[in-house]
């Protein structure tokens, strides 16, 4: 027999009785470990922490994970289940890794632990705010009047909250221009305010910086702009007009600021009057407030008689007018607004300006009748601003219009009409005499009688 031949067959025969025995212990191995986890209950399910938790805190899925391992690798007593945890608290840190004993934890918060601001639900009281709930007792059939009304009387330069839910006043919530008697507003996400049997449309639900006699109110605005008075807040939550009531109203005080509000089915949504100074000031803030209005002819968005004031990152709907500043409302500025007609009217307008001094930045107007309105006293500044139509529901379509002489500054805006699958540029028309202008989108062709009929409307000294 061949030497070489023998030797290979030997080798092969080594080999194959090797695989056999592995494959032998894995599979012994395999049930084995089935038997120890289903039948000899060798291994467990519990938990861990994989991210730290103070003392004091709760337990949370978020910061917990379960784990199987082997019985004895782990100390007796390891909680197994969230669940179990629920309204319990460390009652010692615990670091990611650590196995959750019973030892470590408590049903009571220890004494004199810190929260875990991760862990813990926010409580309102905690933070130093007046519940109005705790007012209930002052409801009059579902009237939360007099409940703020006290609350405003006990708890004057504070911070009224008020939790998921909807509240309704018959009267407006008055805040005083005293800084020794004004509030803040703090509503939930959930938290709506309604009108209950209003009488009057034009009456806002929240009436801001209202002087009453003997108040303390210094009118200067120096004064009381930087003796470092508190400002008012109102944020969060809904205000709900229902068509009812208009919605917030600034009449006085400095600094208010209104937050991440949501203001719908109002006559005039925000309404901001003169300032009792000089300079009719009130520096009001307001940023990142959708409003929706009635869709009656007169609705306005936002109404403006005061100087300096910011408006930025708004959506406004249901309006015949979204930005209104009258011959007193100069010197605000108004950026990323963005109003959205759905009024057909010839009179509806984005933003109508009867002052001067007043800036718009990236503004859009968005399916009005006229984009941009102005006066012939109006001395604003539009940068970067855009006029948009995607119907033809209105027979004319004008980007920038002057009623009179036109005096403002126009930079970097664009006007679109895509009606009917058309999307080109509008054109801009200024007169030679007396300079007025406008700009518009025809839908007719130039030189027919429409077309000199938006002419002799918007640009009384333009011949065509």
């Amino acid at each position: 027999m061949n030497k070489n031949y023998t030797r290979i067959s030997h080798r092969f025969v080594s080999a194959m009785l090797l695989l056999s025995m592995l494959l032998s212990a894995l599979l012994l191995c395999a049930c084995n470990g089935k038997d120890a986890v289903t039948d000899d209950g060798e291994y467990v399910t519990v938990l861990r922490v994989i991210d730290d938790i103070n003392v004091g805190g709760k337990f949370t899925g978020e910061k917990l994970e379960a784990v199987t391992v082997r019985a004895d690798s782990v100390p007796e007593g390891t909680y197994s289940s969230v669940e179990e945890l629920r309204s319990k608290y460390a009652a010692e840190k615990l670091y990611a890794g650590d196995y959750v004993l019973a030892s470590k934890v408590v049903d009571k918060k220890p004494a004199g632990a810190d929260d875990d601001n991760e862990d813990v639900e926010i409580d309102p009281l905690a933070l130093g705010y007046v519940l109005i709930t705790s007012y209930s007792e002052y409801v009059e059939k579902g009237d939360y009047s007099p409940a703020i009304k006290k609350a405003m009387e006990e708890h004057p330069r504070s911070t009224i909250y008020f939790p998921d839910g909807t509240y309704n006043f018959s009267e407006p919530i008055v805040i005083s221009a005293d800084p020794a008697k004004s509030v803040s507003l703090k509503l939930s996400n959930m938290a709506i305010i309604k009108p209950l049997n209003w009488a009057d449309p034009t009456v806002p639900l929240i009436r801001v910086g209202v002087s009453e006699e003997g108040d303390t109110i210094d009118a200067t605005v120096d004064a009381a702009y930087m003796t470092g008075n508190e400002s008012v807040s109102i944020t969060g939550g809904c205000i709900f007009g229902v068509g009812t009531a208009s919605g917030i109203s600034v009449e006085g005080g400095v600094g208010t600021y209104i937050y991440n509000v949501s203001i719908k089915t109002t006559p005039i949504g925000i309404h901001i009057k003169q300032g009792p100074n000089a300079l009719g000031a009130t520096f009001v803030n307001v940023d990142n407030v959708n409003i929706t209005g009635n869709d009656s002819r007169e609705s306005t968005g936002v109404l403006v008689e005061g100087t300096y004031n910011t408006f930025s990152n708004m959506r406004i709907a249901s309006i015949n007018y979204g930005v209104r500043c009258t011959e007193t409302g100069s010197k605000n500025i108004f950026r990323n607004i963005h109003p959205l007609c759905s009024i057909q009217s010839q009179t509806t307008a984005g933003f109508w300006d009867m002052s001067d001094g007043n800036v718009y930045d990236v503004c859009y107007s968005d399916q009005f009748a006229t984009g941009f309105l102005m006066e012939t006293n109006t001395k604003s500044l539009y940068s970067g601003c855009f006029c948009y139509w995607w119907t033809g529901d209105n027979k004319y379509h004008v980007g920038f219009a002057s009623n009179g002489q036109f005096n403002s500054i126009i930079e970097s805006s664009k006007v679109r009409h895509s009606h009917r699958g058309l999307d080109v540029d509008a054109y801009m028309l200024v007169a030679e005499e007396g300079g007025q202008g406008v700009v518009l989108y025809p839908l007719v062709g130039i030189g027919s009688n429409a077309y000199n009929n938006v002419l002799d409307q918007y640009c009384k000294t333009v011949k065509p």
